[in-house]
Parts: structure tokens; C-alpha cells; sequence
């Protein structure tokens, strides 16, 4: 009996990258790496065609997840986002598969419209056409497919599920890992540096969000519990290293700031990036020795009391700060180690 679950044991999905939109890469880049110590991978690539634009793009190793900057170069649907949403917005998902035809073929199943890189209905099971460039490629471009799921089901987030083969030399991302000589299914946490550990986002429906992660994705998903009056639920995304990142999905219901945020970005709006460290004091002192007088926020971008710098989350054991948004070059960084 067809019981309209998909069979987990043909397939599985992780986090591997998500894409940042950048002004200028090199500026977010020097961020991550001056305050954060993630390596920005040597291999700079392009993209171009009608359905994005012209794009410069760069992976940077956030142990736990890679972040890809994308910084649009020309006129057209990537340069139109970065306006809308500004510098340092997460704005997509993209997620690896083990088989993505057959992932493919269960969405569609499910009669999910399916969609491409411009926007519209999905044609030729994803066929990428405008595709990535490596200025340094000796072979024929790869033949790669990516689709991205219906923004209803996802609550607004822009979630892509993409095809890698590994014996494609032209790929991108094979060439990301080769050249770091990792294993894609093991790369190893480094413990000395800031890990990566989640994502939140905000939705106006989290029990479809979570269905929609739980059924389509194969990921698994916490009760929903209170978090400052607002509802929350944990999904574990599955991460590209050993330790797991996660998506906060937050259903804002009390009248604060995250409302306020909520109202202003709408439903699927990645909110900010959760990076642990294993204390804040040590963490603060190291960035304020190379760079004097940096300043740190809370969440409404108040300044902190040095003498009492940094915010408690309860429930989630957790104490933290910001980064100001023009020193992290746009991106919302929240810094915390566990208080537990």
C-alpha cells in the first residue's frame, strides 16, 4: 500500500553549501577569514546566461558548511536579488543528493511543479544551460542538473536539491573538494576555529515547513516547542562535515523585534548564521588584538556593555552576541558558545 511516504533507503539529501549575496566577494571573504579563520578556497569561478546574469563566485570553508558568495557583475536576475535583499543576504538552500534523478522523480510524483534556475516551471529535468565557468577548465562544460522546490511548500526559502557526479573532472564542486584533497561525505571539523552549527529561519507556517523538510527532504524534525513566545522547531540538515548544522524554523507570534523582522523580509527569510565557539571571552579577546575597538551588537544592533557584553538565550543554553552588519559586510552573524 502506497502510503505517500518516500522510501528513504533509495536516496538522501544534505546541506552542502548555501549562497550568500555579496557587494564584493573579496570584502565578505576577508571578513570570514580575518575574524573567523575560515579558509577561502583558492578555486574563483564565474557564472553567466539570461536566467542569472553575469556572477564571480567563491567557496569559503565554514566548518560545518560551505558558504558560496556570489558578488552578480552585470545587469540581470542575480544583480535585481542583491538589490532586493542587499548585501550579505543568505539567499538560498542547496542541498546535494545521492541520486538526484530519482529524488526528482518522487517530487514530481508527488505532482510538486517543480522549478529552474530563471524562475519558472522546471524544463528538461533541470538541465543547467547558463551554467558555472572555470577560467582554468581544459574539457567540455559538465552536464549538471539542479531544481528548486515550490516556494509554497517551502514556507519562502529558496531550496535546491542539485545532481553531482563523481566522475565529472569539469565539476565545480568535485574540484572544490580534490583541491582541499577532502572527502566530500567526511570532511573533518577543525576544533580550534569557529564551527558552523545553524541557520534560522522564519516562516509563517511551521508545521507545513517541517512537513515539507520531513517528507520531500528526508530530514529529521524536533516538536515544535515556545522560544521567547515565538514557536521553534529543530531540523537536522546534514551537514557536509561530521558534526551536524541545523535549521532553526521559527514561527514569530509574539510582537518584538523578530516580528518586526519578519513583517519587513516575509516568510522564508534566513534570518542569521549560528557560529559556536568554545568561549566568548577568549573569542573577543583574540579579534580585538589585530583589530582595536571592534564593537559587538545584540539582536536590535545595540551596542554591548563591555562589562556585561553578551545576551542569554535560556532556552536554547546558549549565550551570544552580533557582529555589527557593516563590519560582517551585511551578513547576520550571531556568535554564542553553549551555557549548559
Amino acid at each position: 500500500m502506497n502510503t505517500g511516504e518516500i522510501p528513504t533507503n533509495f536516496r538522501s539529501e544534505h546541506l552542502d553549501h548555501i549562497a550568500v549575496w555579496s557587494v564584493s566577494w573579496k570584502d565578505s571573504a576577508n571578513f570570514l577569514n580575518d575574524f573567523l579563520s575560515w579558509d577561502i578556497h583558492p578555486l574563483q569561478f564565474s557564472a553567466s546566461g539570461e536566467s542569472v546574469g553575469d556572477m564571480d563566485l567563491v567557496f569559503i570553508n565554514a566548518n560545518g558548511v560551505w558558504i558560496e558568495l556570489v558578488q552578480p557583475t552585470s545587469k540581470g536576475p542575480g544583480m535585481d536579488l542583491l538589490e532586493t535583499l542587499g548585501d550579505g543576504a543568505v539567499v538560498e538552500l542547496d542541498f546535494q543528493c545521492s541520486n538526484y534523478q530519482f529524488s526528482l522523480d518522487e517530487a514530481l510524483e508527488h505532482n510538486l511543479q517543480m522549478i529552474g534556475m530563471d524562475g519558472l516551471p522546471l524544463k528538461d529535468r533541470g538541465k543547467i544551460i547558463d551554467g558555472v565557468i572555470d577560467p582554468n577548465a581544459e574539457g567540455p562544460p559538465p552536464e549538471e542538473y539542479l531544481a528548486y522546490y515550490p516556494f509554497d511548500l517551502s514556507g519562502g526559502t529558496a531550496v535546491e536539491i542539485y545532481e553531482r557526479i563523481d566522475t565529472d573532472k569539469e565539476s565545480i564542486l568535485n574540484k572544490r573538494d580534490k583541491i582541499f584533497g577532502l572527502d566530500r561525505y567526511n570532511q573533518p571539523i577543525n576544533q580550534n576555529k569557529p564551527k558552523t552549527r545553524y541557520l534560522t529561519i522564519l516562516v509563517d507556517d511551521i508545521d507545513k515547513v517541517c512537513d515539507f523538510y520531513k517528507k520531500h527532504i528526508l530530514l529529521n524534525v524536533s516538536q515544535s516547542i515556545d522560544w521567547e513566545g515565538h514557536k521553534l522547531s529543530v531540523i537536522d540538515a546534514k551537514g557536509v562535515f561530521e558534526e551536524s548544522i541545523s535549521l532553526r524554523i521559527i514561527q514569530p507570534v509574539a510582537d518584538d523585534s523578530i516580528m518586526q523582522i519578519y513583517k519587513s523580509k516575509g516568510s522564508g527569510h534566513i534570518m542569521d548564521i549560528g557560529i559556536e565557539v568554545d568561549n566568548l571571552n577568549d573569542f573577543i579577546e583574540n579579534i580585538q588584538s589585530p583589530h582595536e575597538k571592534i564593537k559587538i551588537v545584540d539582536f536590535a544592533r545595540t551596542n554591548q556593555d563591555l562589562e556585561n557584553p553578551f545576551k542569554k538565550d535560556d532556552v536554547m543554553q546558549e549565550n551570544y552576541f552580533y557582529f555589527p552588519l557593516e563590519l560582517s559586510r551585511g551578513m547576520n552573524i550571531k556568535v554564542f558558545e553553549k551555557n549548559a
